[in-house]
């Protein structure tokens, strides 16, 4: 072991962390196919300590940046938004941060979001399809704080780099993450009136991409789908549409995913009983 450690020019650290991620994976997938939304909530910030201790041993590790990435942002989206806005604005930029740490890692561009936006377009025009998981969630993360940080000035000059970024991500893989890139952009459109840069027409298309590429099995689409661009349009119909359906759809409808799902149908029960106030 220790003619390894001295070959590979590793800390014996660093191969732990290595030999660790494997579990971690496992860690990774059985959340996501957690039943129980209240063991999940319970259960996730344990884990993303666990990860960012790993990643003070292997500061590097793509990997590790990534999945800190995704779960900040999935933690802060799925029990804390609605809840404590304030707190969920920081963990996304918690997030947002990991990201920009794993695209460094990736391509060499240590301040990515730092550039202005025609060189943060010539960045990304450069990047493959290897980086789609970190500017994936770089995106989902932005957006995230974004949403939540209207109020602050600084917010609206990343909205063209957060568009830009998943214009990008689609154009790559249109399909990762269960046609995320869609969902994003559908909710991104449909989440603002025309006089502030949104575009209905849009939004409708994207999710509907969406609810085709994942034949209406990932949940919280619909449940965007309403929150957003139907509240905007001031369609009931399809409001009530949209979330009767995940109401009625079992939970293990896609089993990869049925915490993201068991999510959705609170999401939706929660919108269900705002349904006079948003019309």
């Amino acid at each position: 072991m220790l003619l390894m450690v001295m070959i590979s020019g590793c800390s014996t650290e660093k191969i732990a962390v290595k030999m660790a991620l494997p579990l971690m994976e496992g860690q990774y997938l059985s959340l996501q196919e957690e039943a129980d939304p209240k063991l999940a909530e319970n259960a996730l910030p344990a884990s993303l300590k666990m990860m960012e201790g790993f990643l003070k041993e292997d500061n590097k590790n793509p990997e590790l940046l990534m999945r800190l990435s995704e779960g900040f942002c999935s933690y802060s989206f799925s029990f804390v938004e609605e809840i404590d806005p304030d707190r969920a604005a920081a963990l996304y930029q918690r997030g947002r941060n990991f990201a920009i740490r794993a695209i460094a890692v990736e391509t060499g561009i240590k301040n990515l979001s730092g550039l202005n936006l025609d060189q943060f377009n010539a960045a990304i025009a450069k990047m493959g399809k290897e980086n789609v998981p970190a500017l994936f969630w770089l995106g989902q993360c932005w957006g995230g704080w974004l949403m939540l940080s209207l109020d602050i000035p600084k917010a609206f000059v990343g909205v063209s780099k957060v568009e830009s970024l998943m214009k990008r991500v689609l154009d790559l893989d249109a399909s990762y993450h269960y046609a995320g890139p869609h969902v994003f952009l559908g909710a991104f459109y449909g989440s603002r009136s025309k006089l502030l840069g949104g575009d209905p027409e849009k939004s409708q298309y994207h999710f509907n991409q969406s609810l085709a590429l994942t034949k209406n099995r990932f949940l919280l689409a619909r449940v965007l789908y309403a929150k957003t661009y139907a509240v905007q349009v001031q369609d009931k119909k399809l409001f009530m549409e949209q979330l009767d359906a995940v109401m009625k759809s079992p939970g293990n409808v896609l089993p990869a995913q049925r915490l993201a799902n068991e999510v959705a149908k609170i999401k939706a029960k929660r919108l269900l009983e705002m349904v006079d106030e948003l019309f």
